[in-house]
């Protein structure tokens, strides 16, 4: 029987004819189960924070997306231990981070299956866009990750061949806001979190959880755009101009 001595697993046990205990090398599926007995406890808390399930009858529904769940866990952890072992994207060191790496994986996972769906039926162009993508002006966004972002259908809130009235807002990040923004900072309700502001300042070069080491922390911010602003950042003061 294949034995863990050459991981210097050891267990004692008593035998039949000797006085005390005596050591013995234990197998190595012991070794294997001392080692990794809560994976079953972190799988189920992990699907508990971060399900794909939904309220459903349908109890087909329920299974895939349990399968669905251990999926990407797995596929988290191998990421981790990649990301640990400096191996493949230097970006997934991000989420290493302990409060936001899981969170952000799913969501840059999402952001990837949905991309890949719509490259499927879709090469970018507005003139061709897939029955199932809605007809209206495309939703403001500038994550810079979604297929829209991608392929410059967006930018912002300042889109191409929309007229709006605006002012430009410095300390949210340079948007075009079109209502509520103050000179006042007010309390986000939000708890200390780390200054957005000094978060854009960062040199690009830096990972997301290295930035946010840089950041001075408020729970304070703009009333319209929600975002903290540290008090150093903000006295940097407007910028107004209409649009």
């Amino acid at each position: 029987m294949e034995t863990a001595a050459s991981v210097g697993f050891s267990v004692q046990r008593h035998i039949k004819g000797v006085a005390g205990r005596i050591t013995l090398a234990g197998v190595r599926a012991q070794a294997a189960y001392v080692q990794f007995f809560a994976a079953v406890d972190r799988n189920d808390r992990d699907s508990a924070d971060y399900s794909t399930s939904f309220r459903s009858n349908r109890y087909y529904l329920r299974i895939f997306c349990w399968a669905l769940d251990r999926v990407i866990h797995v596929l988290f952890c191998i990421v981790v231990f990649c990301a640990t072992s400096d191996i493949g994207n230097v970006d997934w060191k991000d989420y290493l981070d302990k409060n936001e790496g899981r969170r952000e994986f799913q969501i840059d996972l999402a952001l990837s299956i949905m991309n890949y769906g719509l490259s499927l039926d879709w090469d970018g162009d507005p003139a061709k866009r897939p029955d199932y993508v809605r007809g209206d002006a495309f939703t403001p966004c500038d994550c810079e990750k979604c297929f829209f972002c991608i392929h410059g259908l967006t930018s912002g809130v300042a889109h191409a061949g929309v007229k709006r009235k605006a002012v430009f807002h410095y300390q949210c990040g340079g948007r075009l806001v079109t209502k509520g923004c103050t000179e006042e900072r007010v309390p986000l309700d939000k708890g200390t979190q780390y200054c957005r502001m000094c978060y854009r300042n960062t040199p690009s070069t830096l990972s997301k959880n290295e930035k946010r080491k840089l950041c001075f922390h408020s729970t304070m911010g703009c009333n319209q755009c929600r975002e903290p602003i540290c008090g150093k950042c903000w006295v940097q003061g407007y910028d107004k101009h209409q649009s």
